[in-house]
C-alpha cells in the first residue's frame, strides 16, 4: 500500500499516481461541496421538525438541541431520535431529506471544470438518498459527470451507516464491477474511510477541511488533502 500523505506535504500525492486508478467513488455532502453553518442549521431544523411530529413530549427547542448534539457527536442530526425515542431510521431519513431544498447548497464554482479533466469513472456513494444526490448534482452542475447507474443513496444499501458498516462500499464495488485496488474512495468523514479500508482495502482519500488527523488513523489513508479542488489540482 502506498504511504499516506502528510497534511503538511500534500504535494506528495504522486506516491499514488492517478493513472493507477480507474474509478473514483465520491461521497457527496461536504465532499463535492463544503458545508456552511446555514446548511448545518437547516439539517438540524429539518430533523427537529420531523421529530416533534412523532414525539409530542418534545418541544421544538429540545428537539433542535438534540439534533445539534447528534450532528456534533455523530455527524447525524437524527441520531438521538433513533437511539432515545426509537424513531424509524429509514422513514426519518427519507422524510428529512424530502423536506430539504437543494438550493441551500453553495456549489464550488471550480469543481465542474475540474471534473472535465478527470479520465476516471465517477461514482456517488452518499448516506443521503439518491433523490437528494440527483438534486444536488444537478444544482451544482455536476450531474453530467456521473452515469445514472453510478449514483447510490442510502436506500441502496439498507441505510447502514458508512462509519459502522461496509455494506455501502461493498455494494458499490460489486454493482459497478469495480476492483478495490483500482478504486479511490473520497470522503470527508474519517470513520467512513476507516471502515471501508478495513473491509475492502480500497484506496482512500481524506478531505480534512483544516481538521487535524490522528496519527493512529493515518495507516488507513492513502491521500490526505484539504478538499476536492485541492485533490484535483495536486493529484489528478
Amino acid at each position: 500500500m502506498m504511504p499516506a500523505v502528510s497534511l503538511s506535504y500534500n504535494k506528495g500525492l504522486q506516491n499514488m499516481p492517478a493513472s493507477h486508478i480507474k474509478t473514483v467513488i465520491w461521497d457527496l455532502d461536504n465532499t463535492l461541496y463544503k458545508f456552511t453553518g446555514d446548511q448545518i442549521w437547516a439539517w438540524n431544523n429539518a430533523a427537529a421538525n420531523n421529530a416533534i411530529k412523532y414525539i409530542p413530549s418534545l418541544s421544538y427547542d429540545e428537539a433542535f438541541a438534540m439534533a445539534n448534539k447528534g450532528w456534533l457527536e455523530h455527524r447525524h442530526s437524527s441520531h438521538f431520535f433513533h437511539v432515545d425515542y426509537d424513531l424509524c431510521p429509514h422513514e426519518t431519513h427519507i422524510n428529512i431529506i424530502k423536506s430539504m431544498d437543494e438550493k441551500i447548497v453553495i456549489p464550488c464554482a471550480d469543481t465542474p471544470n475540474l471534473f472535465t479533466t478527470s479520465p476516471h469513472r465517477n461514482v456517488i456513494l452518499t448516506f443521503a438518498t439518491r433523490d437528494w444526490a440527483l438534486r444536488v448534482l444537478e444544482h451544482s452542475g455536476l450531474l453530467e459527470f456521473f452515469d445514472d447507474h453510478d449514483i447510490f443513496g442510502a436506500e441502496n444499501y439498507n441505510f447502514e451507516d458508512k462509519a459502522h458498516s461496509p455494506r455501502g462500499i461493498q455494494m458499490t464495488l460489486d454493482t459497478i464491477g469495480g476492483n478495490a485496488d483500482e478504486a479511490l474512495f473520497v470522503e470527508d468523514t474519517m470513520p467512513n474511510l476507516i471502515t471501508a479500508k478495513k473491509h475492502t482495502n480500497i484506496k482512500t482519500a481524506y478531505l480534512h477541511h483544516g481538521r487535524d488527523v490522528n496519527d493512529n488513523d493515518r495507516k488507513y489513508l492513502d491521500i490526505v488533502t484539504k478538499d476536492t479542488p485541492e485533490l484535483f489540482k495536486d493529484w489528478f
